[in-house]
């Protein structure tokens, strides 16, 4: 216990002195005076001396308790258990820290409030409870972002930032946000509603916090809300050959809420030249998730790529997942260079035997003259970097014709998102190309330097799942690699997570393997036999042409969906070379793209700002002349509408004090001191002197003071009365025999 004013205090102390003075100084003996009925009253006397004495003694205990317990009543006194920490307190400003959850998460809509203004107002409210000289600091969980940082005294600018900010686009990241804290203050507190998408961030990275510091969370919410959200959307390719003027897509949905009744989905399907497609699914009572496949119209002229929005039409209580952006690759825009020095005939009645390898290529790859991918043919003496721009792969029938500046020239246009597919010379040759194409492009593997042979020749085999880029041919792979064989080829040896093998012979040798270098946007796909009926039956066999169509096809679709980032981001995962800036061209509905607002890219693909919108971007040169797309969608985790349970909550916390449903945040902020400088020795703590008024700023207890005192001037009184003359006089009076 300490006293807002120690004088007073000790004051109260000294003052005992005085009925103790006056105690003996009552006490000097008088001389008696002898008379004649004295003998009966002096009998009288000697009978209640003892009580009397006792009776004086508890009225001088009383009278000083009287006086120690006014001074101590005044001086204000304190409850505390530490002395030094009760000083700090009395002489410490507060320190309000909050982390305002403004993810895409908050945008849920729950009895027609936004959770995010619901946990705005939360923190606004917790912020007009501060005092003058307290401070507060605000933190955004969508990207870890400091809004008012460090804590500052102008409550009401801060107070104005707050009101001012909306909700976003971008995941949560409380961990992250945390994070910047953990070494600043030893009190926060999180406000959110903590539904599941605020924590889906979290669920990836456990949060790790110091255990002394303390985290008070709001209540997360309990209420239920029906939501349907777009998971992906994108165009599908629907066998080996592309569609004319039609561009198959497939919409995945995903409901959520209590209970899911049966109901029908209304989606538009918008593309950047206004053109409209609608579609609709009927849901069945219970069920979660459903996939949706329409066609979109392609202008017979369009050369570029189409950029589309899918968008559910229904309000929900979610309307952020509600669209998803994609772009489609037009007809007639693969463009493949074949790398070879042999003349090109294609001509049917010409096909045989002694047919060159580069006709079978030819063949595959144009079967018809709007099968949509269009060849150069490529000298290997002529391979520079201009002569590779504008292409999407490259075939290289004759590696040992490239020298190696060629191949670097390949392997620069690899990173940069090219698929080059490497076949072996059918005529012996001396074997350096290998050596020059495995140093090249860094691959770990090693090819033998002489073909090896079969005789009867061995046959391919299936995996028991297709490899991802031959996925559209699942349900005929079988019947179509039946009847492939192979009767010589170069055997390959890859380690471990070094490469992919697409396509396996009989004797478990590879036959079609697939690579990347590191930070390659592009691939290399090599061959272990060349499509030439010297070596394998491949090219007279049905799986020729649908097997080159789909590589060529689904490598170049993989390159450009490397294109793609979540609202959130701040770096391309592509580079697009000469790109120093992005442009929204398609938003969501209600946005309008500002064709003057520019995000500035430098030259590794970090942005000067987040992608904080959802849409299609392009990207533009120093002329302002477009060179490619980035497409940027929410992350359909981070929207989820979801509730979760207090346990779960603070499950995700890790080493941390956390206090789940408490929203009373300036009860549990830190206390600092007002002045920095200012020590709190111990032998210095009696000596601050404090206005009175400051004791009820603490645990006070002077009223109990006051009535234990109360209660000792009602006993002294009675005891006083009791002890005076002429009680004592009526007292032995009535004692006289």
């Amino acid at each position: 216990m300490i006293f807002a004013t120690p004088i007073i205090a000790i004051a109260g102390l000294l003052a005992t002195i005085i009925p103790i003075a006056m105690h003996f100084f009552f006490r000097r003996r008088k001389k008696p005076i002898e008379w004649a009925a004295m003998d009966l009253l002096l009998q009288a006397i000697r009978q209640t001396t003892r009580r009397r004495r006792l009776e004086k003694l508890t009225l001088l205990v009383l009278r000083c308790l009287v006086v120690v317990l006014a001074g101590i009543a005044i001086a204000g006194p304190l409850l505390q258990n530490d002395n030094k920490k009760d000083l700090f307190t009395l002489n410490a400003s507060r320190e309000l820290v909050l982390i305002i959850d403004d993810g895409i998460s908050q945008q849920t809509v729950c009895e027609g409030k936004e959770s995010f203004l619901i946990s705005r107002a939360n923190a606004i409210a917790a912020i007009d409870e501060l005092q003058p000289g307290d401070r507060v600091g605000l933190l955004l969980a969508a990207g870890a972002r400091q809004l008012v940082w460090p804590p500052t005294t102008d409550i009401a600018a801060a107070r104005s930032t707050l009101v001012a900010t909306q909700v976003s686009d971008t995941p949560s990241d409380i961990a992250g946000t945390i994070e910047i804290t953990s070494d600043a203050t030893r009190s926060l507190g999180v406000v959110s509603e903590f539904r599941r998408g605020s924590i889906a961030q979290n669920l990836k990275n456990n949060i790790s916090t110091r255990k002394q510091q303390k985290i008070l969370l709001t209540p997360p919410s309990q209420t239920e809300v029906n939501n349907i959200q777009i998971l992906s959307f994108e165009s599908q390719a629907k066998g080996p050959l592309s569609p004319k003027n039609g561009a198959p897509l497939r919409i995945k949905l995903r409901r959520e809420g209590g209970r899911l009744s049966a109901t029908q989905s209304q989606i538009s399907v918008i593309s950047d030249d206004n053109s409209l497609l609608s579609l609709s699914y009927d849901w069945k009572e219970g069920q979660v998730e459903a996939v949706l496949d329409g066609t979109k119209i392609i202008q017979a002229d369009r050369r570029t790529e189409v950029a589309v929005r899918a968008e559910i039409i229904q309000k929900d209580a979610q309307p952020a997942d509600n669209s998803r952006f994609t772009i489609i690759a037009t007809t007639n825009t693969i463009t493949v260079g074949i790398i070879d020095r042999t003349p090109i005939n294609g001509s049917e009645e010409t096909l045989g035997s002694d047919v060159a390898v580069g006709a079978w290529v030819q063949r595959a790859l144009r079967p018809t003259s709007d099968a949509g991918i269009e060849t150069e043919l490529i000298e290997p003496t002529a391979i520079t970097t201009q002569r590779c721009h504008g292409l999407d792969a490259a075939i290289v029938l004759r590696p040992d014709a490239i020298d190696s500046a060629g191949w670097a020239v390949l392997l620069q246009a690899v990173k940069l998102g090219l698929i080059v597919v490497v076949v072996p010379p059918p005529q012996p040759s001396s074997g350096v190309w290998q050596d020059i194409f495995l140093r090249a492009f860094d691959l770990g593997w090693s090819i033998s330097r002489e073909p090896i042979q079969s005789d009867p020749p061995l046959t391919l085999r299936q995996s028991e799942t297709p490899h991802k880029l031959l996925l559209q041919l699942s349900s005929e792979l079988q019947e179509l690699i039946q009847p492939v064989s192979v009767s010589q080829w170069f055997n390959v040896s890859i380690p471990i997570n070094r490469g992919e093998t697409i396509f396996q012979m009989e004797n478990n040798a590879p036959f079609l393997i697939r690579g990347t270098t590191d930070g390659s946007r592009g691939s290399v796909l090599f061959f272990v036999a060349p499509p030439e009926l010297g070596w394998t039956n491949l090219p007279a066999k049905p799986l020729m042409v649908p097997l080159f169509q789909e590589l060529i096809r689904q490598s170049v679709t993989q390159v450009e969906q490397g294109r793609q980032m979540s609202v959130g981001s701040d770096r391309i995962p592509n580079t697009i070379p000469g790109a120093i800036g992005l442009k929204i061209v398609l938003g969501r509905e209600g946005i309008i793209a500002d064709e003057q607002r520019v995000i500035s890219v430098d030259p590794n693909g970090t942005l000067s700002q987040p992608i904080t919108l959802p849409g299609v971007y392009t990207a533009i040169d120093g002329s302002n002349k477009p060179i490619g797309w980035i497409v940027a969608n929410i992350d359909p985790s981070a929207a989820s509408t979801q509730p979760t349970s207090p346990e779960e909550i603070t499950g995700e916390f890790k080493n941390s004090n956390i206090i789940s449903g408490d929203t009373n945040f300036v009860n549990g902020v830190t206390l600092t001191p007002s002045n920095p400088t200012q020590t709190t020795d111990q032998a210095n703590l009696f000596k601050q002197d404090t206005p009175v008024a400051r004791a009820f700023q603490g645990t006070s207890l002077a009223v109990w003071f006051f009535s234990a005192l109360l209660l000792l001037l009602l006993g002294e009184t009675w005891l006083a009365r009791r002890s005076s003359m002429g009680a004592i006089t009526t007292q032995i009076a009535r004692e006289k025999p």
